[in-house]
C-alpha cells in the first residue's frame, strides 16, 4: 500500500469572478493572444512617427498622402484592439467560463505535497504536478497557475490561512522559480 507524504498546508478556494477574470487576463498577457501587447504599443508609438515624417509637404498630388494618413490612424486602431476590444471579448468569455468554474469547482480545497497538488472538490479530484504546470502568475491577491492558456487553477492569497501563508507562499514561489512571472495587473 503506497501511503503519500502529509500535505504542506490544505487551503479552501473559491476565487470570485473578478479574481477569475483577472487570472484570464494575466494568462492570455503571457501565452496567449495579448501577449504582442508591448510589440503593439512600440509599434503604436512608432507608426505616428513614421506617417507624420512620410508627408511631402512640397507635393501637389493628394495620392501621397493616403500612406502618411494611413500610418497615422493606424496607431489608434491598434491601441483600440489589444487595450480595449480584445480585453472586452477575453472578460466576456472568462465570465462565461466562470460560470461552469463555479459549479464544478465549488468548495474545492487544495492539498499541496512535494511534487502535485490535489484538488477536491465534490464531483472530481484533480492530481496536478508541479512540472507540468507551465506558468506560475503572482499578484499582490492571487497565484494563477496555467498548464495551457485553456487550464488554469487560481489561487487566491486571501483564502491561504494566515499562519501557513509565508510558508506556502515561499514554497510555490521555490517550485515555480524557473517559471514564476510577478506582475500588478495583466497589462505590463
Amino acid at each position: 500500500m503506497t501511503s503519500q507524504k502529509l500535505s504542506k498546508a490544505k487551503v479552501l478556494i473559491n476565487p470570485t469572478k473578478e479574481e477569475y477574470v483577472k487570472s484570464v487576463l494575466l494568462v492570455e498577457r503571457q501565452i496567449g493572444y495579448l501577449r504582442p501587447l508591448p510589440i503593439a504599443v512600440i509599434a503604436s508609438a512608432i507608426l505616428p512617427f513614421l506617417g507624420l515624417s512620410s508627408f511631402n509637404w512640397f507635393r501637389v498630388s493628394y495620392s501621397s498622402i493616403f500612406l502618411p494618413l494611413i500610418l497615422c490612424f493606424s496607431c489608434p486602431v491598434l491601441l483600440i484592439y489589444f487595450f480595449y476590444l480584445q480585453p472586452s471579448l477575453l472578460k466576456e468569455r472568462a465570465a462565461g467560463y466562470y460560470k461552469t468554474y463555479s459549479v464544478i469547482m465549488k468548495d474545492s480545497v487544495m492539498e499541496f505535497f512535494d511534487d502535485n497538488m490535489v484538488t477536491k472538490t465534490q464531483y472530481l479530484t484533480l492530481n496536478d504536478s508541479y512540472a507540468l504546470m507551465s506558468l506560475c502568475i503572482e499578484t499582490p491577491e492571487l497565484f494563477v497557475l496555467a498548464k495551457d492558456s485553456e487550464r488554469i487553477i487560481v489561487i487566491p492569497k486571501r483564502c491561504i490561512p494566515m499562519e501557513t501563508r509565508e510558508e506556502l507562499t515561499a514554497f510555490l514561489r521555490q517550485a515555480f522559480a524557473p517559471r514564476r512571472k510577478v506582475m500588478k495587473s495583466w497589462i505590463f
